[in-house]
């Protein structure tokens, strides 16, 4: 059972994680953090150190929820080819898994922390890697039972993979436009379905 201390400060870290996303680090003032929490900026100070600590702490809230969504679709049963389709199936529709987030983390933190907050970019640029290294390693399993077969090392092809659908995020996140989402997801399962096919 979690002390008092412990569920304030997860609802804190909760209740700021989409307005850090939504805002950017520098965009985000202390006003806007006390007004979504309803605490005081003594309380809030009370249980991180300082703006940065808080905003890395919501970054990774939000990028546990994106990696654990990751690992259900990567985890699960089924071939290497099934699992990546799992994968870009959740991608088709993960404008709508990002609402409650604020966006997508990786692409807004990524952007909005690289000239104004080392840490956050750091971060961001890690649970890249990772998310990468998730795909390439459902890859290298798929290629070592002989389910499938790449044009490429595993790990190039999850980066190109990965590549692509980021590249979709961000042009439907500033178009306001699904198609760039669901026309490229629709591409890449082609594109799996050709080059990976064993």
């Amino acid at each position: 059972m979690s002390t008092k201390a412990e569920r304030t400060t997860a609802f804190i870290i909760e209740t700021v994680a989409p307005v850090f996303n939504k805002q950017g680090y520098a965009g985000t003032s202390m006003s806007d953090l006390t007004e979504a929490t309803g605490l005081t900026k003594g309380a809030l100070y009370g249980n991180f150190e300082n703006k940065e600590a808080l905003a890395l702490a919501a970054f990774e809230y939000n990028a546990k929820r994106l990696l654990s969504a990751v690992d259900d679709r990567l985890n699960g049963t089924g071939t290497a080819l099934e699992r990546i389709y799992r994968l870009t199936d959740f991608y088709r529709n993960y404008d709508e898994f990002t609402v409650p987030m604020g966006g997508c983390p990786v692409i807004n933190v990524g952007i909005d922390a690289d000239h104004n907050n080392k840490m956050l970019s750091a971060a961001s640029k890690e649970v890249i890697k990772t998310l990468e290294g998730k795909i390439a390693l459902t890859l290298e399993n798929g290629v070592n039972n002989n389910e499938l077969r790449l044009p490429v090392t595993p790990l190039q092809f999850a980066k190109q993979l990965f590549t692509m659908i980021q590249g979709a995020v961000s042009m439907a996140t500033i178009t306001k436009d699904r198609k760039y989402l669901l026309n490229t997801i629709a591409y890449l399962e082609q594109l799996v379905k050709k080059e990976l096919r064993n």
